[in-house]
Protein backbone atom coordinates (compact mmCIF):
# COMPACT_ATOMS: atom_id res chain seq x y z
CA UNK A 1 0.00 0.00 0.00
CA UNK A 2 2.83 2.35 0.97
CA UNK A 3 4.63 1.62 -2.31
CA UNK A 4 1.48 2.35 -4.31
CA UNK A 5 0.99 5.69 -2.54
CA UNK A 6 4.62 6.60 -3.17
CA UNK A 7 4.27 5.86 -6.90
CA UNK A 8 1.03 7.85 -7.03
CA UNK A 9 2.72 10.89 -5.40
CA UNK A 10 5.63 10.62 -7.84
CA UNK A 11 3.24 10.48 -10.82
CA UNK A 12 1.28 13.49 -9.55
CA UNK A 13 4.52 15.42 -8.94
CA UNK A 14 5.71 14.61 -12.50
CA UNK A 15 2.39 15.73 -13.95
CA UNK A 16 2.54 19.07 -12.08
CA UNK A 17 6.09 19.61 -13.33
CA UNK A 18 4.98 18.94 -16.88
CA UNK A 19 2.09 21.41 -16.57
CA UNK A 20 4.44 24.01 -15.19
CA UNK A 21 6.84 23.47 -18.03
CA UNK A 22 4.03 24.01 -20.53
CA UNK A 23 3.36 27.41 -19.02
CA UNK A 24 6.94 28.49 -19.60
CA UNK A 25 6.98 27.56 -23.28
CA UNK A 26 7.35 30.50 -25.64
CA UNK A 27 4.65 31.23 -28.18
CA UNK A 28 5.26 29.55 -31.52
CA UNK A 29 7.26 31.76 -33.85
CA UNK A 30 5.43 33.50 -36.66
CA UNK A 31 6.41 31.82 -39.90
CA UNK A 32 7.99 34.14 -42.42
CA UNK A 33 6.13 34.54 -45.68
CA UNK A 34 7.34 31.99 -48.19
CA UNK A 35 9.38 33.30 -51.09
CA UNK A 36 8.11 30.45 -53.28
CA UNK A 37 6.07 31.80 -56.20
CA UNK A 38 3.21 29.60 -57.34
CA UNK A 39 3.51 29.19 -61.11
CA UNK A 40 0.52 29.95 -63.33
CA UNK A 41 0.60 26.37 -64.53
CA UNK A 42 2.65 23.27 -63.90
CA UNK A 43 4.52 21.98 -66.90
CA UNK A 44 4.63 18.33 -67.83
CA UNK A 45 7.70 16.52 -69.16
CA UNK A 46 8.10 16.99 -72.89
CA UNK A 47 10.37 15.60 -75.60
CA UNK A 48 13.02 17.68 -77.31
CA UNK A 49 12.23 19.62 -80.46
CA UNK A 50 12.58 17.40 -83.52
CA UNK A 51 13.43 17.99 -87.14
CA UNK A 52 11.36 16.33 -89.84
CA UNK A 53 11.44 15.88 -93.58
CA UNK A 54 8.41 17.42 -95.33
CA UNK A 55 5.87 15.13 -96.97
CA UNK A 56 6.91 12.01 -95.08
CA UNK A 57 4.86 9.40 -93.22
CA UNK A 58 5.55 8.88 -89.53
CA UNK A 59 6.09 5.42 -88.08
CA UNK A 60 2.72 3.71 -87.54
CA UNK A 61 1.34 3.41 -84.01
CA UNK A 62 0.30 -0.11 -83.09
CA UNK A 63 -3.40 -0.76 -82.38
CA UNK A 64 -2.50 -1.88 -78.84
CA UNK A 65 -0.54 1.31 -78.09
CA UNK A 66 -3.35 3.44 -79.48
CA UNK A 67 -5.90 1.52 -77.43
CA UNK A 68 -3.92 1.97 -74.21
CA UNK A 69 -3.45 5.68 -74.83
CA UNK A 70 -7.13 6.26 -75.53
CA UNK A 71 -8.26 4.15 -72.58
CA UNK A 72 -5.91 6.09 -70.29
CA UNK A 73 -7.38 9.34 -71.55
CA UNK A 74 -10.97 8.22 -71.08
CA UNK A 75 -10.43 6.60 -67.66
CA UNK A 76 -11.28 9.92 -65.93
CA UNK A 77 -13.65 11.17 -68.61
CA UNK A 78 -17.32 11.14 -67.53
CA UNK A 79 -18.65 11.88 -71.03
CA UNK A 80 -20.47 9.27 -73.08
CA UNK A 81 -19.46 8.44 -76.63
CA UNK A 82 -22.42 10.52 -77.83
CA UNK A 83 -21.23 13.45 -75.70
CA UNK A 84 -17.69 13.16 -77.07
CA UNK A 85 -18.88 13.23 -80.68
CA UNK A 86 -21.03 16.24 -79.85
CA UNK A 87 -17.97 17.94 -78.36
CA UNK A 88 -16.18 17.66 -81.71
CA UNK A 89 -19.11 18.90 -83.79
CA UNK A 90 -19.66 22.48 -84.91
CA UNK A 91 -23.31 22.83 -85.90
CA UNK A 92 -25.76 25.55 -86.82
CA UNK A 93 -29.51 25.24 -87.35
CA UNK A 94 -30.93 26.74 -90.53
CA UNK A 95 -33.18 29.72 -89.97
CA UNK A 96 -36.94 29.17 -90.14
CA UNK A 97 -38.15 29.49 -93.71
CA UNK A 98 -34.81 28.44 -95.21
CA UNK A 99 -35.45 25.15 -97.01
CA UNK A 100 -33.05 22.24 -97.35
CA UNK A 101 -32.44 23.11 -101.01
CA UNK A 102 -31.83 26.77 -100.09
CA UNK A 103 -29.22 25.68 -97.55
CA UNK A 104 -27.38 23.55 -100.11
CA UNK A 105 -27.42 26.27 -102.76
CA UNK A 106 -26.19 28.90 -100.31
CA UNK A 107 -23.30 26.89 -98.90
CA UNK A 108 -22.08 26.01 -102.40
CA UNK A 109 -22.26 29.64 -103.48
CA UNK A 110 -20.31 30.87 -100.43
CA UNK A 111 -17.68 28.14 -100.80
CA UNK A 112 -17.12 29.20 -104.41
CA UNK A 113 -16.81 32.83 -103.31
CA UNK A 114 -14.09 31.84 -100.82
CA UNK A 115 -12.21 29.77 -103.45
CA UNK A 116 -13.10 26.47 -101.83
CA UNK A 117 -13.56 24.03 -104.68
CA UNK A 118 -16.62 21.77 -104.46
CA UNK A 119 -15.25 18.27 -105.08
CA UNK A 120 -18.23 16.01 -104.50
CA UNK A 121 -21.22 14.99 -102.41
CA UNK A 122 -22.28 11.81 -100.66
CA UNK A 123 -26.09 11.69 -100.64
CA UNK A 124 -26.42 9.06 -97.94
CA UNK A 125 -30.18 9.36 -97.55
CA UNK A 126 -30.78 8.49 -101.19
CA UNK A 127 -28.79 5.26 -100.85
CA UNK A 128 -30.68 4.32 -97.66
CA UNK A 129 -34.04 4.98 -99.33
CA UNK A 130 -33.03 2.92 -102.37
CA UNK A 131 -31.89 -0.02 -100.22
CA UNK A 132 -34.82 -0.06 -97.80
CA UNK A 133 -37.58 1.20 -100.05
CA UNK A 134 -38.59 3.60 -97.30
CA UNK A 135 -38.21 7.38 -97.03
CA UNK A 136 -35.54 8.59 -94.63
CA UNK A 137 -34.50 11.98 -93.23
CA UNK A 138 -32.12 13.80 -95.54
CA UNK A 139 -28.38 13.49 -94.91
CA UNK A 140 -25.76 14.70 -97.39
CA UNK A 141 -22.04 15.32 -96.95
CA UNK A 142 -20.54 18.03 -99.16
CA UNK A 143 -16.78 18.01 -99.82
CA UNK A 144 -14.65 21.10 -100.41
CA UNK A 145 -10.94 21.64 -100.94
CA UNK A 146 -8.30 24.36 -101.08
CA UNK A 147 -5.61 22.44 -102.94
CA UNK A 148 -2.64 24.72 -102.24
CA UNK A 149 -3.43 24.99 -98.56
CA UNK A 150 -3.93 21.23 -98.38
CA UNK A 151 -0.47 20.73 -99.90
CA UNK A 152 1.16 22.97 -97.27
CA UNK A 153 -0.52 21.04 -94.45
CA UNK A 154 0.39 17.66 -95.95
CA UNK A 155 4.03 18.72 -96.23
CA UNK A 156 3.93 19.19 -92.46
CA UNK A 157 2.10 15.93 -91.78
CA UNK A 158 0.83 13.47 -94.36
CA UNK A 159 -1.38 12.02 -91.62
CA UNK A 160 -3.54 15.14 -91.90
CA UNK A 161 -5.00 13.54 -95.02
CA UNK A 162 -7.56 11.84 -92.75
CA UNK A 163 -9.24 15.26 -92.41
CA UNK A 164 -9.36 15.92 -96.16
CA UNK A 165 -11.32 17.02 -98.01
CA UNK A 166 -13.12 19.50 -95.78
CA UNK A 167 -16.62 18.21 -95.17
CA UNK A 168 -19.88 19.94 -94.30
CA UNK A 169 -22.96 17.82 -93.71
CA UNK A 170 -26.52 19.01 -94.22
CA UNK A 171 -28.91 16.92 -92.16
CA UNK A 172 -32.61 16.84 -91.41
CA UNK A 173 -33.49 15.86 -87.83
CA UNK A 174 -36.51 14.02 -86.43
CA UNK A 175 -38.39 17.31 -86.04
CA UNK A 176 -37.80 18.25 -89.68
CA UNK A 177 -35.26 20.95 -88.80
CA UNK A 178 -32.24 21.40 -91.08
CA UNK A 179 -28.75 21.55 -89.60
CA UNK A 180 -25.28 22.17 -90.99
CA UNK A 181 -22.56 20.19 -89.20
CA UNK A 182 -18.79 19.83 -89.50
CA UNK A 183 -15.86 18.42 -87.55
CA UNK A 184 -14.61 21.28 -85.41
CA UNK A 185 -10.84 21.00 -85.04
CA UNK A 186 -9.31 24.14 -83.61
CA UNK A 187 -5.51 24.47 -83.57
CA UNK A 188 -5.72 26.67 -80.46
CA UNK A 189 -6.55 23.52 -78.48
CA UNK A 190 -2.85 22.63 -78.69
CA UNK A 191 -1.64 25.92 -77.22
CA UNK A 192 -1.42 24.41 -73.73
CA UNK A 193 0.76 21.50 -74.80
CA UNK A 194 4.31 21.40 -73.38
CA UNK A 195 5.55 19.69 -76.55
CA UNK A 196 7.92 22.05 -78.40
CA UNK A 197 7.08 20.57 -81.81
CA UNK A 198 4.44 23.15 -82.61
CA UNK A 199 2.76 23.89 -85.92
CA UNK A 200 4.81 26.01 -88.32
CA UNK A 201 3.37 29.51 -88.68
CA UNK A 202 2.21 28.98 -92.27
CA UNK A 203 0.40 25.74 -91.34
CA UNK A 204 -1.23 27.29 -88.28
CA UNK A 205 -2.39 30.33 -90.23
CA UNK A 206 -3.71 28.06 -92.98
CA UNK A 207 -5.59 25.86 -90.52
CA UNK A 208 -7.12 28.93 -88.87
CA UNK A 209 -8.19 30.25 -92.28
CA UNK A 210 -9.79 26.91 -93.17
CA UNK A 211 -11.83 26.87 -89.97
CA UNK A 212 -12.89 30.49 -90.36
CA UNK A 213 -13.92 29.91 -93.99
CA UNK A 214 -15.89 26.77 -93.15
CA UNK A 215 -17.73 28.65 -90.40
CA UNK A 216 -18.59 31.38 -92.90
CA UNK A 217 -19.85 28.79 -95.39
CA UNK A 218 -22.04 27.20 -92.72
CA UNK A 219 -23.45 30.52 -91.57
CA UNK A 220 -24.26 31.48 -95.16
CA UNK A 221 -26.02 28.17 -95.67
CA UNK A 222 -28.00 28.50 -92.45
CA UNK A 223 -29.12 32.00 -93.39
CA UNK A 224 -29.87 31.17 -97.02
CA UNK A 225 -27.43 33.85 -98.19
CA UNK A 226 -26.27 33.79 -101.80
Amino acid sequence: MTQNMTKLRQSARALLCAVGALGTLAAPPVLAQSSYAVPEKYTAPAPAKKQFTPNTVMDPITPEARKRFMQSGTAFNPLSVRDMVNLLAYKVEAKPGVSYDDVVASLKARANKLNFKFVGVNSIYKDVAALTGKPTPKVEVFNFCDAQLARDILDYSLEFVIFFPCRIAVVEDAAGKVWLVMLDWDVSWFDGSPNPNTLPDNVRQGAERIRKSLEEIIQAGANGDL
